[in-house]
């Protein structure tokens, strides 16, 4: 399983069963390699809501700056959830009008508290894909987080917590221009196959556990960001005359 995320935010999964039917809800391709396919899931706004916030509210920082203190805030961020739906949302819900929400806001909330809702909104919107494949059957055990999402310790950790699942960096992460020399490689006869040229080129990293404490409130964060979609939808659709 791989995780990507920059503007948008990208879940594939290796598939070798060709009937596996996810009712539309993901996107499903013939891959590269024989009789094999792959199941992906997307946010469309993941980077781009961390772009956006940073952009909005801290211009002149640098990322760095801006998640410096995003480490000391708990999971739930103070009763402050984020749907990350900038503009609109695919997987696991196809909908161009539905909107972003800040839900729980009070007083005593923070702009690290901000941050850090806006990193668990995005990982929970990543987290519907990977809930969808595991409702039907697959077992998924370990995440390759690459792409923004993998610069920061602190969101690598909060992705296994969010997954339960091993997340692990790359030594050498290029994303898909790594994988597009991997496949010219392998097909050019350089390697007798993706898979040993995969062990050549894929050097795994530091490895998150998931913190089975964490992992468990978010278990209940999850289930609490999953009826925002619904009970946002409506409003949204209210809304729609009123935008630019």
């Amino acid at each position: 399983m791989t995780a990507k995320s920059n503007t948008y935010s990208l879940i594939l999964a290796h598939e070798d069963d060709s009937s596996l039917d996810l009712e539309g809800k993901v996107h499903f391709f013939n891959h590269c390699k024989k009789d094999a396919f792959y199941t992906m899931g997307v946010t469309l706004s993941a980077g781009h809501s961390l772009q956006w916030f940073k952009e909005t509210f801290a211009k002149d920082e640098s990322f760095d700056e801006l998640l410096k203190e995003v480490g000391s805030i708990p999971p739930g961020s103070g009763g402050l959830i984020y749907t990350p739906y900038l503009v609109g949302e695919r997987t696991p819900h196809p909908d161009s009008v539905i909107r972003a929400s800040f839900i729980g806001m009070d007083s005593a909330h923070t702009r690290a508290h901000f941050a850090h809702a806006v990193m668990e909104g995005i990982t929970f919107s990543l987290h519907e894909s990977i809930d969808l494949f595991r409702k039907e059957g697959k077992n998924i055990d370990t995440v390759i987080s690459i792409g923004g999402g993998a610069k920061n310790d602190v969101w690598l950790q909060m992705q296994a917590n969010i997954l339960e699942a091993k997340v692990v960096k790359l030594q050498n992460e290029q994303g898909p221009a790594l994988g597009a020399a991997m496949i010219a490689a392998a097909g050019s006869g350089m390697f007798d196959s993706l898979e040993e040229c995969a062990a050549v080129f894929i050097k795994e990293g530091q490895a998150f556990m998931p913190d089975a404490e964490r992992a468990k409130q978010y278990k209940s964060l999850f289930s609490i960001y999953q009826t925002v979609y619904d009970q946002t939808k409506p409003i949204n659709e209210q809304l729609q005359s009123f935008r630019s």
